[in-house]
């Protein structure tokens, strides 16, 4: 594994363990101000809601522990409705990790919204980005956040603060969704990965089950 690869994967798995200790961990919030007190809640140090290189601080900011450099737990949020998202998220890895912006590669990555961007009311909310293997995180946009992203359902239009789910689990742990062919036997795989993680089997087929039924449900029938 490449180590950038390590990087985007440890940064991935230290979010899933936080989930672990603290089922509300946010994804979405609905303003910068919100991130001091929620963001990083258990690192045992205070965290800072910073500027992000001279980007407005209503397009993007990041959160650090104060006084850790290059810290998995550092994070980045920007505005749904930005543009410049992917930009922001080398200058992120750049300034947390001292990379030199030259060395970044993001070729077989997506720089991924953990909640789907069409899922913020407005494209007004303040979202958490990471990098997710591209395959990973198509698969998932196709079969669950595209039909999750009707704007038929209440949430997409008013919900501005939404916390770390089922499915954003499983990207963060790189487990492709189930496909037509497995069924419920694809739940339960997704599942046992997450088990590894330290999650309860069953919840997480609980609650995966519970999520698609619910995102293929008609929002207007």
């Amino acid at each position: 594994m490449s180590a950038q690869r390590q990087l985007f994967k440890q940064r991935c798995d230290e979010l899933l363990r936080r989930w672990v200790r603290d089922p509300l961990l946010p994804v979405q919030v609905e303003a910068p101000q919100a991130l001091g007190r929620l963001a990083d809640i258990d690192l045992g140090v205070s965290s800072t809601t910073l500027q992000l290189g001279r980007r407005d601080e209503r397009n993007a900011v990041q959160v650090s522990p104060i006084g850790v450099g290059g810290s998995h737990s550092a994070s980045l949020w920007v505005k749904a409705s930005y543009e410049g998202y992917r930009k922001a998220f080398k200058a992120f890895l750049v300034e947390d990790y001292v990379l030199p912006e030259a060395s970044i590669n993001l070729t077989g990555f997506d720089v991924d919204h953990l909640l789907n961007r069409k899922r913020s009311p407005g494209g007004s909310t303040y979202l958490r980005l990471e990098a997710i293997p591209s395959t990973i995180n198509q698969a998932w946009g196709a079969v669950f956040e595209k039909p999750a992203s009707n704007q038929g359902f209440y949430a997409n239009q008013s919900r501005t603060r939404r916390t770390l789910s089922w499915p954003i689990a499983a990207k963060l742990a790189w487990i492709a969704p189930p496909n037509a062919g497995e069924g419920t036997a694809g739940i339960a795989r997704v599942a046992s990965g997450l088990a590894a993680y330290g999650l309860d089997r069953q919840d997480a087929i609980t609650g995966l089950t519970n999520m698609f039924e619910f995102a293929n449900t008609d929002p207007v029938s």
